[in-house]
């Protein structure tokens, strides 16, 4: 029976009739006949359509917005195919061979010479005219010679490879040509118009790309370098030279160095990008990483050079300022260009994941611009630390019991976030499960996990074991276990994250300062280590008794405390700093490292309020206490802190009896005023701010008669004032002692009267 259906319907494409030329005047047709004489209408759509197509070519677009929007790539106009073309006379000046092509050569009976573009490793490049595929520019460039037979059966499957590469960030390779000027034959790719990175350099102010652009364009091109390294290739030859701009995309092109993993032979590149050791293990993509650090350190500083070529070494922070203002970025490139190869980035994604969260802290430093953090390795902080002290010392004044304002390594601990679970480890789905059980049952659960084949090999389960120890107190068994997975994770960062915690644990913070700095060194990108660091500082400034001495001279005190603001405070001077390395036990690097980092967290994401309150703290002890209430005023408001944060800037305003102002405690009692009625400390915070301005009349100074909160601004006033104060809160006081003790307080300060 029909239907009406076809179990399988011609999917074939087909043209359907579409003339809009049929309708013309007359005089469209006249107009019409002499561009283009004895031609149909469908011809003459074709011709009309590729002649708007190219001279459309290189109209102009937005540009390209990369790394997850933080930066904005500009649109580049495309190169002409006859602007591109150089003289050869610099070259052959320098005594570079002539090239063996000339304007108007054929090759191959299908591309036609234009000229040289460039002369590179393997002679001199040229644009052509393939006469083939609709007169399109090509580019044309000299392979390798082969020399026996083993190299020849290298070329050709080096060859098979390259034709496979299909990448939109990878320049496209059309053909290879045998051809006796070339003792290699020649590889034909696309022509890019546009200049290189390095044309862009040099046309930039002081000859270096912005930092957040430069970045940028390497963001674009680590997915092609993954590309290669997951087809088992290496680039090899990564340079400004070798990245082209063009419209608003960016691309590699020159893939004669392109080699498989491990290959051995001529292996090219060039010295200043190449990496030390590809003599003695081949291309590799470690190899490759190496290439990108160098090829970012030179677009974004002066990197040193000698005999022509670019030195080994970055230059360090105290030499480079940029380096100086994002030490991430410092150690970014420091991983990157290692000389050992093990300890860079272990892929391009690895790479693009720690750059991302780099360039994340950059803008936040240099423009006060905040992006999510999205390929981070920790989970989110757990809870806060060192937040609640100071306000919460006044509580004495409710209940006669002293507090610190000190902070305490299990709190730290607790709040820290934790590494999140690799998914591609096999024990991921177990974890996953195990999630919301208690940590005792987690502990039980994964040592009967570990004894099955398929989960053995597992990293994340012995870990979330040391985890689950350290949750429930048992450090002892928590450091066993991580002293017997030392040898078999190396330089996991993970290990070192939880020694970390567990060193905190035993109060051995120089020995989880060390931890963290590692976990540092491999993450550049990542909050969490810095958040860690910075308490450990602090931690130790606690134990050596100077947390609250102010340490720092004044121009040290103040590049410390830039990042307070929202938007950054310039430094011109960091010549007396007392140094770039995290590893010191030396009070005055402790106090400014735990500052900067502090700001770093703060800066980069406004919702780490722990990292808010800790600077705060450091600003506080330097009698910085402008810049320290700045820091807090940055507390969002829909942050369930943000009265607290208020509160404690409160006492922050007339925290510093030496530098006690007027002003000072009457922006101190504003702010109070301006907080709900119902906020259950305004008693004793409103006592603390009358008792400072008591004690700020007794020195003497000309003072203003407005009143202070409901009182006079005077001695009689105040004393007035406190007693009402403290027999308030005596009516309150659950214990009878701490009662009689609040009620001697309001006798002894009440003002004298003659009855």
């Amino acid at each position: 029976m029909d239907t009406g259906f076809v179990d399988h319907p011609e999917e074939a494409t087909a043209a359907v009739p579409f003339d809009p030329f049929a309708d013309e005047d007359s005089d469209s047709a006249e107009i019409a006949a002499p561009l283009a004489p004895q031609v149909d209408s469908s011809e003459l759509s074709r011709q009309r359509a590729l002649s708007t197509f190219r001279q459309r070519r290189g109209t102009s677009r937005g540009g390209a917005v990369v790394a997850g929007g933080m930066v904005t790539l500009p649109f580049v106009h495309p190169t002409e195919p006859a602007e591109a073309i150089i003289d050869p006379a610099e070259e052959i000046a320098k005594g570079v061979e002539p090239p063996t092509l000339r304007k108007g050569d054929i090759i191959a009976n299908q591309y036609e010479i234009l000229g040289p573009v460039a002369h590179g490793g393997l002679g001199w490049i040229y644009i052509a005219i393939d006469h083939f595929v609709a007169d399109r520019y090509v580019v044309l460039k000299g392979l390798m010679e082969t020399e026996n037979e083993h190299e020849r059966a290298v070329a050709e499957s080096e060859r098979s490879f390259l034709a496979d590469i299909t990448h939109p960030g990878i320049v496209k390779i059309f053909n290879f040509i045998d051809d006796p000027r070339a003792p290699g034959g020649f590889i034909v790719m696309e022509f890019v118009g546009g200049p290189s990175l390095r044309n862009r350099r040099r046309l930039a102010p002081g000859q270096v790309l912005d930092v957040d652009r430069a970045m940028g364009y390497i963001l674009e091109v680590l997915p092609a370098l993954d590309y290669l390294h997951s087809r088992g290739v290496v680039y090899n030859d990564l340079k400004p030279d070798n990245i082209i701009i063009t419209e608003d995309q960016v691309k590699l092109i020159d893939l004669g160095a392109v080699t498989g993993v491990g290959a051995y032979g001529h292996i090219f590149g060039t010295r200043g990008f190449q990496a030390p050791e590809i003599t003695k293990t081949g291309p590799t993509v470690a190899s490759d990483i190496y290439t990108v650090g160098r090829t970012l350190a030179s677009l974004i500083v002066r990197l040193p050079v000698t005999d022509g070529v670019y030195d080994a070494t970055l230059p360090t922070p105290d030499e480079e300022p940029l380096f100086r203002e994002y030490m991430s970025l410092y150690r970014l490139l420091l991983r990157a260009t290692d000389p050992d190869p093990e300890a860079r980035f272990s892929s391009a994604t690895a790479m693009a994941n720690q750059m991302v969260g780099v360039l994340r802290e950059i803008l936040a430093v240099r423009d006060g611009r905040n992006f999510p953090h999205l390929n981070t390795r920790f989970t989110a902080q757990r809870s806060t630390f060192g937040t609640k002290h100071i306000v919460f010392r006044t509580d004495q004044l409710i209940d006669g019991i002293k507090r610190s304002v000190e902070i305490s390594a299990p709190e730290v601990v607790a709040a820290l976030p934790t590494p999140l679970t690799d998914p591609e480890d096999p024990g991921a789905a177990l974890l996953s499960a195990a999630s919301f059980t208690e940590p005792g049952e987690v502990v039980d659960t994964l040592r009967r996990a570990l004894g099955q084949q398929d989960l053995a090999q597992s990293v994340e389960i012995p870990l979330t074991m040391v985890r689950a120890r350290l949750d429930m107190g048992q450090i002892a068994q928590a450091t066993q276990q991580l002293e017997e997975l030392g040898e078999q994770l190396g330089d996991d960062w993970r290990y070192h994250w939880h020694s970390g915690i567990a060193s905190l644990l035993t109060g051995d913070y120089a020995k989880a300062q060390q931890r963290f700095n590692r976990v540092l060194y491999i993450l550049p990108g990542e909050p969490a280590p810095k958040l860690a660091l910075a308490a450990t500082d602090e931690l130790m400034l606690q134990q050596q008794g100077v947390n609250n001495t102010r340490l720092l001279n004044q121009r040290a005190a103040r590049a410390a405390g830039s990042l307070a603001y929202a938007q950054r405070v310039p430094v011109d001077d960091y010549s007396t700093l007392p140094g770039w390395g995290h590893i010191t036990n030396d009070p005055v690097a402790l106090r400014f490292h735990a500052m900067r980092l502090y700001g770093l967290v703060w800066i980069t994401n406004p919702n780490t309020v722990s990292s808010a309150f800790g600077l705060a703290r450091q600003l506080q002890a330097e009698a910085m206490v402008d810049t320290a209430v700045s820091a807090l005023d940055r507390v969002p408001q829909s942050s369930r802190h943000q009265r607290l944060a208020r509160l404690t800037t409160i006492l922050l305003l007339i925290s510093d009896s030496a530098n006690l102002t007027e002003s000072r405690i009457r922006r101190a009692a504003r702010r109070l005023e301006m907080l709900p009625t119902n906020e259950p400390r305004m008693p004793q915070v409103r006592l603390a701010v009358l008792s400072a301005g008591l004690q700020w009349l007794r020195s003497g100074a000309s003072h203003s008669t407005n009143p202070l909160f409901d009182v006079e601004f005077t001695e009689r006033g105040l004393r007035t004032g406190l007693e009402a104060g403290l027999r308030q809160l005596a009516r309150q006081a659950q214990f009878a002692r701490h009662r009689y003790r609040l009620v001697d307080m309001a006798n002894r300060i009440r003002p004298r009267t003659w009855f």
